[in-house]
C-alpha cells in the first residue's frame, strides 16, 4: 500500500499555513461590521494576485538592474578578489594588549511626533555616549567607565532633549536654525564651517577672508548663519527636520567626548559619514555636513581614530563580496574590503560609478564581517586621517598591513555573541538610547498631564483610532 505524502506544516505552503486562522476572526469581524461583503487586506495579501504582482515588480528589477549590475561586477570581481579583499587577523582570547585603550561609542534616537498640536510639531531627541576600556589585564573585557567620571565629562547619560517645530507659517528654516545652533557646542559659525573648506580644498582655503577670489566668494556673507547654511528649505519635511536635528545631537555628544579628558582611542558612529553637497555652490547642503568635518578634523587633531558603522547600507553585491571571501578565505573567517574611490590607485569599482555618495566624498568606505551569521556591514573613515595613517603612497603591502592592524582591533571590539560581530560599544549606545513604544505611550500621557498643570487647553494630539494613519 502506498504511503500518503507528508502534509506536515513545513510542507504547507504560507497561504496554507495562515490562512485558516484567521477565517473564523474575519466571519465575526464581517458580523460586527454588518456586512458579508467586507473583506480584511491580509486576505487580499494572500491571494495569488499578490503573489503575481510581486513576480511583476521582481522580474522588472531583475531586467532593469540586476543583469546590468551583473555586467558591472563583473569587470571587478578579479580585482576585488586579489587586491581589495583582506582576512582579519585576530587577537587571540587571551590576549594582553601591550597598551589598554578606550573606545567611546554615541548613537541617538528619537521621534518627529511626541506630540502635534495643528502644525507644531514636539521632536524627542535622546542620545546616549557610552566609554569602555579594552581591559585585557582583567577577566572583564570591554567594562564601562566610571558612570559618575564619565557624566562629569559629557553630561548625564542618557540624554533627552525636545524641541518643537513648524513649517506650516513659513518659520521652517528659522526654527530648524535655532534648534542646531541650540543643540550644537561651537557657536561661532565661521569655526563651524572652515573644516570643511580647509579639507575639501586640501588646505587651499585655511580662513574665513580665504574665500574672496574662489568660486566660493559670492556667498561668503552666507556662510556667517546657520540659518543660511540650510540650502535645502524646500525639502523640509517633518522626517528631513527631526533627522537634521537627531544628527546634530549625536555629533553634539562626540563633540564633548573629543573636547573632553576622556581621550579614547576610537570614536565610534552609528551611520555613515555622507555629506550631502549643494549641486551649485559646491558646499554641504545642511548645516550638519558641516558638523561632521568639524568633528573629524578635532578627532585627527586630539589623535582618535573616527569611525562611521553601518549595519544597512546600500553597497551593490555586498552579498556577492562576501561570498568570494567564504571561498578564498573559509566558511567562518573575518573579513574586509576596501571600497576604493576615483583618486585611489586603480581608481573606483565599476559597481557604484554611478551610484550617489558611494564612496561618500572625504570619506573612505570598507565592507567587514566579523560573523558568519550576520550580513556585511560597512564601516567609513576619514578620508584625510585615512591618507595620514593607513595609506603609504606606491607601497600596497604596507598599506594592507596597516589596514590589518586597524581591522585586528576593530574585530576585538566586536566578539560579544549576542551582536553577531557588531561593535560592542555601538550596540550598549543603541540599548541604552532607544525609546521603545512604550517609552513613548508614557512620554506622551506626561506631554498632556504637563499642559493640564500649566493651564493650557487640553487638546488631544492623535485621533483616539490613530491605527487609522498605517
Amino acid at each position: 500500500m502506498q504511503q500518503m505524502a507528508s502534509v506536515g506544516p513545513l510542507s504547507l505552503s504560507l497561504t496554507q499555513r495562515v490562512l485558516p486562522f484567521y477565517d473564523s476572526a474575519m466571519t465575526l469581524k464581517r458580523r460586527a461590521a454588518g456586512s458579508s461583503e467586507l473583506f480584511s487586506m491580509l486576505e487580499k495579501i494572500l491571494t495569488e494576485k499578490f503573489r503575481q504582482t510581486l513576480r511583476m515588480v521582481f522580474t522588472d528589477i531583475e531586467n532593469q538592474i540586476n543583469r546590468r549590475d551583473e555586467e558591472e561586477f563583473a569587470k571587478d570581481e578579479l580585482r576585488i578578489k586579489e587586491d581589495l579583499l583582506s582576512q582579519v587577523e585576530t587577537y587571540p582570547a587571551d590576549v594582553l594588549l601591550d597598551e589598554d585603550f578606550l573606545v567611546a561609542a554615541v548613537d541617538g534616537s528619537g521621534t518627529d511626533s511626541l506630540a502635534v498640536y495643528d502644525d507644531v510639531r514636539v521632536h524627542l531627541l535622546s542620545t546616549s555616549t557610552v566609554v569602555l576600556d579594552t581591559n585585557t589585564r582583567s577577566e572583564n573585557l570591554f567594562s564601562p567607565v566610571d558612570r559618575s567620571a564619565l557624566e562629569r565629562e559629557v553630561g548625564e547619560q542618557p540624554y533627552i532633549d525636545a524641541h518643537w517645530h513648524s513649517g506650516v507659517r513659513g518659520d521652517a528654516r528659522k526654527k530648524l536654525a535655532e534648534t542646531l545652533v541650540n543643540v550644537y557646542p561651537l557657536k561661532d559659525i565661521v569655526d563651524l564651517i572652515l573644516p570643511f573648506f580647509r579639507d575639501f580644498t586640501n588646505g587651499r582655503i585655511n580662513s574665513y577672508s580665504d574665500l574672496a577670489g574662489t568660486e566660493y566668494g559670492k556667498y561668503a556673507p552666507r556662510l556667517k548663519e546657520m540659518e543660511s547654511l540650510i540650502s535645502r528649505e524646500q525639502i523640509l519635511t517633518n522626517p528631513t527636520v527631526h533627522e537634521e536635528i537627531r544628527k546634530a545631537s549625536e555629533y553634539a555628544a562626540i563633540r564633548k567626548v573629543l573636547m573632553s579628558n576622556i581621550r579614547p582611542r576610537y570614536v565610534l558612529i552609528d551611520g555613515a559619514m555622507s555629506v550631502f553637497m549643494h549641486f551649485v555652490r559646491h558646499y554641504p547642503s545642511m548645516p550638519t555636513g558641516f558638523m561632521l568635518r568639524d568633528l573629524c578634523e578635532l578627532a585627527r587633531k586630539n589623535d582618535v581614530i573616527l569611525c562611521a558603522v553601518s549595519k544597512n547600507h546600500t553597497i551593490p553585491f555586498a552579498h556577492k563580496i562576501a561570498k568570494m571571501a567564504r571561498e578564498k578565505f573559509g566558511e567562518g573567517a573575518k573579513w574586509f574590503c576596501h571600497l576604493p574611490c576615483k583618486d585611489d590607485p586603480g581608481g573606483g569599482l565599476h559597481i557604484y560609478e554611478d551610484r550617489t555618495y558611494i564612496p561618500p566624498m572625504l570619506a573612505v568606505p570598507y565592507l567587514f564581517s566579523f560573523s558568519r551569521d550576520n550580513r556585511p556591514s560597512r564601516i567609513d573613515f576619514d578620508r584625510i586621517w585615512w591618507l595620514q595613517n593607513v595609506f603609504v603612497p606606491d607601497d600596497p603591502h604596507a598599506t594592507r598591513e596597516n589596514e590589518k592592524a586597524l581591522f585586528r582591533e576593530l574585530e576585538f571590539m566586536s566578539r560579544d555573541a549576542r551582536w553577531y560581530g557588531y561593535p560592542v560599544p555601538l550596540a550598549l549606545a543603541h540599548e541604552s538610547c532607544k525609546l521603545s513604544y512604550e517609552d513613548l505611550r508614557l512620554a506622551r500621557e506626561i506631554c498632556q498631564d504637563v499642559r493640564t498643570e500649566m493651564g493650557y487647553d487640553n487638546k488631544k494630539s492623535e485621533p483616539l483610532r490613530a491605527d487609522y494613519d498605517l
